[in-house]
């Protein structure tokens, strides 16, 4: 693939924004390019992952030494797996710039931004989306990243609480007996508290626990919910916390 990347032509800007829908507690990563919505008038009404999918120091859109395929925007319903827009990522062999090729709509493979590793069928080669190639200078294209990551200034309460509550157990990497570790930590559905994802990818299994707090400050709430989960022994929390 890079030996057939454009080593000319128009850089474009990438710029990352967080928008908030329906509910301010679930954003989404809105992808701007040269100031436009690249996907606007290809696949009206679809959006961006939540930033803990785009965002952060190990983020999918960051280039691999030999590509690979990032679902940038998802089907307006919500769920990846009904239709994902993934180009390859790709460096240029230079290391100068940062491309986005062969843009393709995807359904049944993507559920985050990252794939599975591929299998054989038609659902992995994907059907070709008409949106250009696009070229991103490295230097900006990183540095935006950052900056987006690094601006909470959209997190809420909840989200904050959630956040702090998988920064203090992350280290401790937890495991849910037999093999399920720490995946994803947002705020509860459907009323107070935090869910957490305890999964494993092959053969995928996934076990949500739920934790809640007294307290409405994220700093003291993401510390007791730790606490109570960490004085139980990892053989309890199933039946503990299970979210139902």
């Amino acid at each position: 693939m890079k030996d057939n990347l454009p080593m000319s032509g128009r850089v474009s800007v990438l710029a990352l924004d967080i928008h908030n829908h329906d509910d301010p507690d679930r954003p989404v990563v809105h992808i701007g390019v040269d100031g436009e919505d690249p996907f606007a008038t290809v696949v009206p009404g679809w959006a961006g992952f939540d930033p803990d999918d785009v965002l952060g120091g190990d983020s999918p859109l960051l280039p691999t030494a030999n590509g690979r395929r990032v679902a940038l925007y998802r089907c307006s319903c919500g769920e990846a797996g009904c239709g994902s827009i993934a180009p390859l990522v790709v460096a240029s062999p230079d290391g100068r710039h940062v491309h986005w090729v062969d843009f393709r709509d995807f359904v049944g493979v993507f559920f985050r931004p990252l794939a599975a590793p591929a299998e054989d069928g038609d659902d992995w080669q994907g059907k070709p989306v008409p949106v250009p190639d696009l070229r991103f200078d490295l230097g900006q294209y990183v540095q935006e990243i950052g900056r987006a990551s690094a601006d909470l200034s959209w997190e809420t309460p909840r989200r904050r609480t959630a956040r702090l509550l998988r920064e203090r157990l992350a280290p401790l990497r937890p495991v849910l007996p037999p093999d399920l570790r720490l995946g994803w930590v947002v705020p509860a559905w459907d009323g107070p508290g935090v869910a957490l994802s305890f999964e494993r990818d092959d053969p995928y299994r996934q076990v949500v626990l739920r934790l809640a707090s007294r307290h409405e400050d994220p700093e003291p709430a993401a510390g007791e919910m730790a606490d109570r989960l960490l004085a139980s022994p990892p053989t309890d929390w199933a039946r503990t916390f299970r979210l139902e």
